[in-house]
């Protein structure tokens, strides 16, 4: 991908997992959300810079130090300059990740839904509950999760309540139980497919790739022509189905964090 598309799907991304507070600074999102999850808190670069370079990072330093933290930059291909800094800096990769895509329209993903066996749509969703807001969906998402600080689920909500692009919210039922949620947030015909997670007792019986069909359809639906994700280059199970469903990874990305 271009640099100016990796940025734009960078910030779509940012916008679907809105943070608590966010600054703007000479191109750069310096985010908060309390020190929980990465890309709520973490700075990203959207455009060039016109200042230097050593005195932004020392200023994002500073704001992340006035809350306890430590500075922590997400970084892709398009970011070098900047990652090279960094890393010259002292600070240590984590969470090494891929971006996928899915087009909607594509022939491949045409295949995948044959392949399955959808026909009817509606049939093949029939065990499935959309919704625009996730009151009831968030006590399975947060008890398959195995969330039970107080604080982090409070955090997480808030994180959703935050975002205002629009917002689909996936469950999964099997007779009669929820299996499986997942959400998307679509911006701008890009839907992006995130907070994935099958009950641990149904895990290994197709329930994670029916999940992410349905949120793909529903989405599709919804008028999003494209379906992507982000994913830990390690988690090979993930990867797989991913690709599986026709998802091709774009770029990589991952956190450069202050060594403090």
């Amino acid at each position: 991908m271009k640099i100016d598309e990796i940025r734009a799907l960078e910030k779509r991304a940012a916008n679907g997992w809105a943070a608590n507070e966010i600054h703007e600074y000479d191109g750069w999102e310096i985010r908060f959300g309390n020190g929980y999850t990465g890309r709520a808190n973490s700075v990203s670069e959207y455009e060039d810079s016109t200042k230097r370079m050593e005195d932004k990072v020392v200023y994002c330093e500073n704001l992340y130090s006035s809350k306890g933290l430590p500075a922590n930059f997400k970084v892709t291909e398009a970011d070098k300059e900047l990652s090279e800094y960094l890393l010259n800096r002292g600070y240590k990769i984590v969470t090494p990740s891929d971006v996928m895509i899915l087009d909607t329209g594509d022939k491949e993903f045409s295949d995948v839904l044959t392949n399955e066996g959808i026909e009817d749509v509606s049939e093949f969703l029939k065990d499935v509950i959309f919704s625009d807001e996730p009151s009831k969906w968030f006590e399975p998402y947060f008890e398959f999760e195995g969330f039970t600080d107080e604080k982090k689920i409070e955090a997480y909500k808030q994180f959703h309540a935050n975002t205002k692009v629009t917002k689909l919210y996936v469950t999964l039922m099997h007779e009669g139980n929820v299996a499986a949620v997942a959400s998307c947030a679509i911006e701008d015909g890009y839907s992006l497919l995130h907070n994935v997670i099958v009950d641990g007792k149904y895990r290994g019986l197709g329930f994670g790739k029916k999940l992410c069909l349905a949120a793909i359809l529903k989405s599709k639906e919804m008028g999003a022509k494209y379906s992507y994700l982000q994913v830990i280059k390690d988690n090979e199970v993930a990867v797989n189905l991913y690709k599986k469903l026709g998802y091709k990874k774009v770029y990589d990305y991952c956190y450069l964090k202050q060594n403090i």
